[in-house]
C-alpha cells in the first residue's frame, strides 16, 4: 500500500467518523519499530467534562499491515450507532442522569414526574421505532 492510498484511507476513515456523529474525530496511523502497524482513533466524548484529555475516547486497532489494521478501524465504525441513535442515546443518558440527581437530592416529585414521563415515552418509542425495517 503506498503511502498516498494510506492517507486516503486514514482521511476517510475520519470522514466515517463524523458521519457516525463523532466530534472532533481523529484517525492516525502509526509505525514504530519493533511492533505492529497501530491505528489509533480519538473523538471528543461530549457527555464528559471538557477537561484536556479527560473528555476524549480512544480506541486502537494493530495488524502487521497498514490495510489490516485500517480494516479493523473501519469495522469498529461501521458498527457504531447513526448519529440520531447516538444524539438519541446521549440525551437519554443525560435525563436519566438528571433524574437520579433529583431522586439523590430530595428534589420534590412534582418536578421528577414529568422528566420520568418523559423518559419512558423515549423509551417506548425506542422500543417500537421501525424505521429500520
Amino acid at each position: 500500500m503506498e503511502h498516498t492510498e494510506i492517507q486516503r484511507r486514514v482521511n476517510e476513515l475520519s470522514k466515517a467518523m463524523l458521519t457516525k456523529g463523532l466530534r472532533e474525530a481523529s484517525a492516525t496511523l502509526r509505525f514504530e519499530c519493533n511492533k505492529q502497524v497501530d491505528v489509533y482513533l480519538r473523538w471528543k466524548d461530549v457527555t464528559k467534562a471538557a477537561v484536556s484529555y479527560l473528555d476524549s475516547e480512544f480506541h486502537m486497532f494493530s495488524g502487521d499491515t497498514p490495510e489490516e489494521a485500517i480494516e479493523k478501524a473501519v469495522a469498529f465504525v461501521g458498527e457504531l450507532p447513526s448519529a440520531d441513535e447516538a444524539r438519541m442515546k446521549q440525551f437519554m443518558g443525560a435525563l436519566a442522569n438528571v433524574i437520579d440527581l433529583g431522586k439523590d437530592n430530595g428534589i420534590e416529585v412534582e418536578f421528577l414526574n414529568p422528566l420520568q414521563a418523559t423518559m419512558k415515552k423515549l423509551s417506548d418509542n425506542i422500543l417500537t421505532d421501525q424505521r429500520a425495517a
